[in-house]
């Protein structure tokens, strides 16, 4: 994705899909490193997280169950999860435990959200958890130099 939009790794921390439509998440792969990104924009509902837990089994399944993540809320407008909800999720079993996972949240209410998610992660033995405020950092953290991710799915 960085190649394909001759983006420069500093201008990463902006989003990069268009913002404006009511829900949607995209996916994208970098196979040569196994990451999936998940891009949300607009809403993101309960609906949006359950849609893609059902995609990610498959992936995984496909993929093998080395994949690492990150997910991407820069552009989420609206955040229609509720916060007992989410943390009730949070307590629970990953699909593929111990992979590296990265939640990029610049707004500070959802930034703080998933630092509480990430230690509820942490507290049942679904390992580290990262939160970080742009792309750049996450992409950093994945130790990802020059990233080619490709779309695989779209929900909209």
């Amino acid at each position: 994705m960085h190649r394909q939009m001759g983006l420069k790794r500093g201008e990463v921390c902006e989003s990069i899909l268009p913002v404006g439509g009511r829900e949607m998440f995209t996916l994208f792969f970098e196979a040569r490193e196994k990451v999936m990104l998940t891009r949300y924009t607009g809403v993101l509902s309960s609906d949006d997280i359950a849609a893609l837990d059902e995609f990610v089994r498959g992936f995984v399944a496909r993929e093998g169950f080395y994949v690492r993540s990150i997910f991407d809320l820069t552009g989420v407008e609206v955040f229609a999860i509720p916060r007992p909800q989410l943390l009730k999720r949070g307590r629970k079993l990953r699909i593929n435990p111990g992979q590296d996972r990265v939640f990029v949240a610049p707004q500070h209410e959802i930034y703080e959200l998933y630092r509480e998610y990430a230690q509820g992660q942490l507290d049942i033995g679904n390992g580290k958890m990262m939160v970080v405020k742009c792309l750049d950092e996450a992409l950093r953290l994945l130790r990802l130099h020059d990233p080619d991710f490709q779309p695989v799915m779209r929900r909209a």
